[in-house]
């Protein structure tokens, strides 16, 4: 089997996937509590990152607890009622995708390719972007729930970034003979470098700086 990995964050969606959410949240009417009590803590979050005030917290460390604190705007909502917000949402997010990419996914698809998103966004999201773009596997952050289906704050919130990606994508793929020399990773990020490195062909999406140098270095095609 062949794959055609894609990340979703910078790579498919061309925005910065929690900021789009979040005005999304304001601008449709959900609630105004949980927004404040959100943006209260994600700006002490923010502070530290920028002033640098905890040298441990490179970009992915800052995504990552800007992620745990994200789901405080689903506080008190079920699984269900969340996959609805998430559902709506993705019809907006989809005027915003990069059309080079989303060519790319039809042309894999259309060439035998398993096509794959793997991203740090919870499962949730990446199951309603993927019904819209056919994606054959989603692979992405798992929220736990209650009892009750409301989301569980207690349980560990394992981001799938970084070094996390690419040992839930070999995870998924672990009973399944891979071609990995034929197979294809797109990433925007330095942060996606272990993934793209797993693939006979990387791709840099819109690269970030340390990306770029990296794909000119390795003589890595850009998109």
């Amino acid at each position: 089997m062949k794959l055609a990995i894609y990340d979703f964050d910078g790579t498919i969606f061309e925005k910065e996937t929690l900021p789009f959410i979040v005005k999304y949240w304001g601008a449709n009417g959900y609630s105004k509590v949980r927004l404040v009590k959100f943006y209260a803590l994600v700006f002490k979050l923010v502070a530290s990152y920028k002033l640098k005030l905890d040298p441990s917290m490179d970009k992915e460390h800052f995504r990552a607890r800007a992620a745990k604190l994200f789901m405080i705007l689903f506080e008190g909502m079920t699984k269900k009622e969340i996959a609805q917000f998430f559902g709506d949402c993705t019809n907006e997010i989809v005027n915003h995708f990069n059309q080079d990419v989303i060519k790319s996914i039809k042309e894999k698809k259309n060439q035998g390719f398993h096509t794959v998103i793997c991203s740090g966004a919870n499962t949730l999201l990446l199951n309603e972007v993927g019904k819209h773009l056919a994606i054959d596997t989603i692979i992405g952050t798992e929220l736990a729930f209650l009892d009750d289906q409301t989301y569980d704050f207690d349980a560990p919130l394992i981001i799938v970034t970084g070094t996390n990606k690419p040992k839930a994508l070999l995870q998924t793929f672990q009973n399944i003979e891979i071609d990995w020399k034929n197979s294809y990773a797109y990433g925007d990020s330095y942060y996606d470098h272990d993934i793209l490195n797993l693939t006979g062909n990387p791709v840099a999406v819109n690269p970030d700086e340390k990306l770029r140098k990296i794909a000119l270095e390795k003589g890595w095609p850009i998109l």
